[in-house]
């Protein structure tokens, strides 16, 4: 009877929402869908959040970043506390401070994916200038596609629409990304646009240069594998030793816990670890101004 009772008052009530919300005006429904305004960082901080998040190649809005950082370290803070309430308080620094380490190690994503995919672009420009189309058709079937590069195309073919022309678009791009790569490829198609002739060839090279040394970028990398694991074994240790002595024995983390010489030489121990993992990997990983 109570079941009942509950599903006639709430269909009622879900009827008279219906007849409300036709006599709302369009303008208003529209506003009351949109829900409330997001908060929003400073101006300066959500700036420099948007480089670090293109940076990485994460397509996050820099505010919901934010807030699945604050999630994860409470995520990671709450059954560390339930294991040893001092415990909580240092996981929850560590998983704030791992955020920003984080962000910093994967900064560069989108120029390697830029990088690895410049070759096939300009094998793809060369193919259509063989097929009669121009340089300018050719940025333009690239920018419409889906590809590491089809952003900043976009915003190339965007420059060169306002008047100043492909030449002085490509060189505001390669001024952007500051890679030798892309400077080589901006002025191949920069000559290619402005000079006229048969560039597919020399396109075409350039392509198999730039391959090449993706190849040997990739062969330095494949040999310095052993090194790479090794400080990704030498950082990871003390943090799973730490993680197992937790569940294993709680009891023992009592001195480094619940003292606050204990609590010091954790939070030192943390920071060192972090500055440990950012110096190796600044010796082991290769330099991306490709």
């Amino acid at each position: 009877m109570r079941t009942v009772t509950v599903g006639a008052i709430g269909g009622i009530v879900a009827l008279a929402l219906v007849r409300s919300a036709r006599r709302v005006e369009a303008g208003q429904q529209a506003r009351s869908l949109t829900g409330p305004r997001r908060w929003r960082l400073p101006a300066a901080a959500r700036t420099w959040l948007i480089r670090a998040l293109d940076d990485a190649a994460l397509t996050f809005e820099p505010e919901a970043a934010c807030e699945l950082w604050i999630a994860g370290s409470i995520g990671v803070a709450i059954p560390a506390a339930a294991l040893a309430p001092g415990l909580g308080v240092a996981a929850a620094l560590g998983a704030l401070v791992a955020g920003p380490v984080a962000l910093r190690v994967a900064r560069g994503r989108t120029r390697r994916r830029l990088v690895v995919a410049l070759p096939g672009a300009l094998e793809h420009v060369a193919a259509g200038l063989r097929g009669g189309a121009t340089v300018d058709e050719a940025v333009d079937a690239l920018g419409e596609g889906d590809g590491p590069l089809a952003p900043d195309l976009r915003r190339v073919r965007a420059r060169a629409s306002l008047g100043p022309g492909l030449a002085d678009a490509l060189r505001s791009w390669s001024a952007e990304r500051n890679l030798s790569s892309v400077r080589a490829a901006c002025g191949a198609l920069s000559v290619a646009a402005s000079v006229g002739g048969p560039a597919a060839g020399a396109i075409d090279g350039l392509a198999g240069s730039l391959r090449d040394r993706l190849g040997a970028v990739a062969e330095a990398r494949a040999l310095s594998s052993q090194a790479r694991v090794s400080a990704i074994v030498v950082g990871g240790a003390p943090l799973a030793y730490l993680g197992f002595s937790a569940v294993a024995d709680p009891a023992s983390l009592s001195l480094l816990v619940e003292t606050g010489a204990g609590r010091a030489c954790l939070v030192l121990g943390l920071v060192f670890e972090v500055l440990g993992i950012v110096i190796m990997r600044r010796i082991v990983r290769s330099e991306d101004d490709q």
